[in-house]
Parts: structure tokens; C-alpha cells; sequence
């Protein structure tokens, strides 16, 4: 029989075979030579299939063992009395998640060897890849704050990367600094999240957090938890007001698209929701805050989804209004419906984002089927709403409900005001410290 710590010590290695295997395609461009794309190719397939190996010996733990399984390596970082436990959490949650993560990192691998076969950026596409599949895996694995924040941080600059991964051109570019500012916006939660759990509860491990919350009075600190968890997976998950960067980051190769925002990063923000759910219903605030803000991206998303011009920027607002269903439950307490929505809604997105280059050939093989297409039958739900209603329907889905206008009149342009004003009034200090027959003061 297995020793149990074995096993542990291998399901822990699942977010390292990815870390290891980018290290090695990086070590292959030290001789300034590119690398065989076949050679690269195995070396992505074995770090990835390897972790597919882990995630199902963590399955296969949850299964057969005794649920949740608190493993710990010691500490990697420790001064003073100041300590960051490396620790990992096996449970229902994580060996699921982790095992979908693996699942379809390694498919996605599959495809892109033909889809992006001879593309210049074709070995930084593996090198990227191979980066968010340790960070998402450690995410998901993570016993404490302090690494979840390390694979957050991870994903989100390999998502921001691969948008801008055309960047001879300005458009990727731009859409890549839009999902990099509204990341850093928001990861900002996470950070301050945890430094309000540290001084509640003081620890961030979420075994410990959890059992120490159960008893603890639900006060200032709760709430304080609780929204700054929510607020970071607003910015990650794409919802309202949050959510103008995920049609942009359509900008990236449709295989990143997939595994990305369809299925993967979009869905780490839900993620976490469920993995601080025990916290979060400490916090009335936070519960209503969840239920409010996917209610209304779950409704204006599913609207703009059905007026967009071009196949991938519809999946990706429906993306976002399942998420945001996603966050309702969440926020009443369903968790193990939100789960599932999670699971199945990532696999079915990712198959979309991945057939979304033959759309036109599927929808002219179902007009010959059927004889009409899902706008066809789109158009048709909407006949019995008058028209004035219709028309004024349209025009806000059209224009995404002014949103970007909204938040460019009412934070983008007083921030920056205040910006050049502070930095005006900077120049004015400095030129009246530094004007001509100042004396000058001794060193």
C-alpha cells in the first residue's frame, strides 16, 4: 500500500512539472538558435501530461482518503516571528478543479501544435502556457493566501502576455494594457484581503482560517475580508463594471482565448469565491455584493452577447453572464451548484472558443439542417416585445450600457486630473526650492 505522504508529496508537484518544463524551453533559446518546434512540443506534453498525473493521484487521494488532506512542506519564508507556511490543501474542490485545469492544458497543447505550427511567437505560445499552467495549478492548490497570491499574480501577467501576443500590432497592445490595469486594480483586493484575514484571524492558511472563523465574532475584519475577496474576483471574472477588458482580450491566439477566458483565468475569480466561502458568509455585505453585481453582469452580458458583430466577442460576453449566474450562487450559498456551473460552463466555452474559427461553416451547415441558425431563433424570442421596447433594448446592448463611458467620465478622467495636478504641483515645489540666488544649503 501506498505511504499517504508519498502521495501527497507527488499531488503537490502538480503546479511544478509546468514551472519545470518552462524553464527548459527557456534554457533551449540560451544558444540563440530556435529550438525544433517538435522538440518543444514534447517537452510541453511531458511537463503537462505529468501534471495531469498528478491531478488524478489528487482525485484519487480525495477519493480514497479521508477528504481533506492539510499538507505541509515547512515554511518558505520565515523572519522573526513572521512565517509564510508552504502548505497545500487537497480537497473535493481543488482535486476537481485541478484535474480540469490538467485536462485541458494538455489538449490544448494538442491543438496548438497544428493551429500555431510555423507562427513566429510559436515557442513563447508554449513558454507562456506552460507558465499559467503552474501558476493556475498552484492557485488551485494552495493551502494558504500567500501562494494562492502567487499563482493569481502568475496568471494574470501570462494573461496579459498572450493578449498582446500580436504585438506588432497596436491593437492587442492596447487590450493587453486594459486587462493589465484592471488586474492590478483589482488584485489589490487579494492583497489587502489577506492582511485584513492575517489580522482577524491571525493566520492565512485556510484550514486554520476556516476553524478559527467558526469561532471568532463576525465584526469590522469580516466584512473587511469578505469585500476584498469579492472585489478581486470582480476584476478577475469580468464582472460589472469590470468586465471591458474580456472582449478585448479576444485580441490573443484562439487557443489562448480557449483555455484562458473561456474555461480557465475567467473562472479563477469564482474559484476563490468558493475557496473563502467559509469567510465570506461572515460578511452579509459581501453575500449581497456577489448576488447584485452577477445579477446585473449575468443580464447586460447575455444582452450585448446576442448584438455583437463577431463570433469570439459573443462567446466572451456569454461567458461573462454565466459567471456572473455563477456569483449569485455563490452569493446565496449554493457552492456545490456553483461548482458544477463551473466545471461543465469551462468545458462547454472552451470547446466553443476552439471551434470559433469555423463558425461560419457550423452555422451554414445548420441553416441546410435545420433550415434556420441560433440567431435566427435569437431574433424570434424577441417578437413579442413591442418594438419602441425592442429598439430601446438593442441600443443599450449596442453600446454595452455605457459603461466604459461611465467609468472613463467618473474615475479614468478625475484620476488622471488629479494626477497632473499633484504632479504640477510637484514641479512648482521644485522650481520654487531650486530658483536662481537661492542660496544653497551646506552638505
Amino acid at each position: 500500500m501506498l505511504d499517504l505522504d508519498l502521495v501527497c508529496f507527488f499531488v503537490s508537484l502538480t503546479p511544478v512539472w509546468p514551472a519545470l518544463g518552462a524553464v527548459v524551453v527557456a534554457l533551449l533559446l540560451l544558444p540563440q538558435r530556435r529550438p525544433a518546434e517538435r522538440l518543444v512540443i514534447r517537452v510541453a506534453q511531458v511537463a503537462l501530461w505529468l501534471s495531469l498525473a498528478g491531478a488524478l493521484a489528487g482525485v484519487a487521494l480525495n477519493l480514497l482518503g479521508d477528504g481533506v488532506v492539510d499538507y505541509r512542506l515547512g515554511d518558505w519564508y520565515h523572519a522573526a516571528d513572521v512565517s509564510f507556511p508552504l502548505v497545500f490543501l487537497f480537497d473535493g474542490l481543488s482535486a476537481a478543479v485541478s484535474l480540469l485545469v490538467a485536462s485541458l492544458l494538455v489538449i490544448t497543447a494538442s491543438f496548438s501544435r497544428q493551429y500555431l505550427h510555423r507562427e513566429p511567437g510559436f515557442i513563447r505560445f508554449f513558454l507562456l502556457m506552460l507558465c499559467f499552467g503552474a501558476g493556475m495549478q498552484l492557485l488551485v492548490l494552495a493551502g494558504s493566501v500567500e501562494l494562492l497570491f502567487i499563482g493569481w499574480e502568475t496568471v494574470g501577467m501570462t494573461s496579459v502576455l498572450l493578449v498582446a501576443f500580436f504585438h506588432e500590432r497596436p491593437g492587442p497592445v492596447q487590450a493587453a494594457i486594459r486587462v493589465l490595469v484592471t488586474y492590478r486594480l483589482c488584485d489589490i483586493g487579494l492583497l489587502l484581503g489577506g492582511v485584513w484575514l492575517h489580522h482577524w484571524l491571525h493566520t492565512t492558511v485556510w484550514v486554520d482560517a476556516i476553524a478559527g472563523a467558526a469561532t471568532h465574532s463576525a465584526g469590522l475584519a469580516a466584512t473587511a475580508v469578505g469585500l476584498g475577496l469579492v472585489f478581486a474576483a470582480m476584476g478577475k471574472s469580468a464582472q460589472f463594471p469590470f468586465g471591458g477588458w474580456l472582449p478585448r482580450a479576444m485580441e490573443g491566439p484562439t487557443a489562448s482565448s480557449a483555455v484562458f477566458y473561456g474555461s480557465l483565468s475567467v473562472h479563477a475569480g469564482v474559484y476563490l469565491l468558493l475557496r473563502a466561502a467559509p469567510l465570506i458568509e461572515h460578511s452579509w455585505a459581501a453575500r449581497v455584493l456577489l448576488v447584485v453585481v452577477g445579477a446585473v453582469t449575468a443580464v447586460m452580458a447575455a444582452l450585448s452577447s446576442q448584438v455583437s458583430a463577431d463570433a469570439k466577442s459573443a462567446v466572451a460576453y456569454a461567458t461573462a453572464s454565466q459567471v456572473g449566474l455563477m456569483f449569485v450562487a455563490c452569493g446565496l450559498g449554493f457552492y456545490t451548484l456553483a461548482t458544477v456551473h463551473l466545471i461543465a460552463h469551462a468545458i462547454l466555452r472552451y470547446y466553443q472558443f476552439l471551434r470559433t474559427p469555423s463558425v461560419l461553416q457550423d452555422a451554414l451547415a445548420r441553416r441546410a439542417a435545420l433550415g434556420r441558425t441560433e440567431q435566427d431563433e435569437a431574433a424570434a424570442r424577441w417578437e413579442g416585445v413591442g418594438l419602441r421596447w425592442r429598439r430601446y433594448f438593442y441600443r443599450l446592448a449596442f453600446e454595452r450600457f455605457s459603461v466604459e463611458t461611465m467609468l472613463d467620465r467618473w474615475i479614468t478622467r478625475p484620476s488622471v486630473g488629479l494626477a497632473r495636478w499633484f504632479d504640477g504641483l510637484e514641479n512648482r515645489f521644485l522650481a520654487l526650492h531650486d530658483r536662481p540666488g537661492r542660496p544653497k544649503e551646506r552638505p
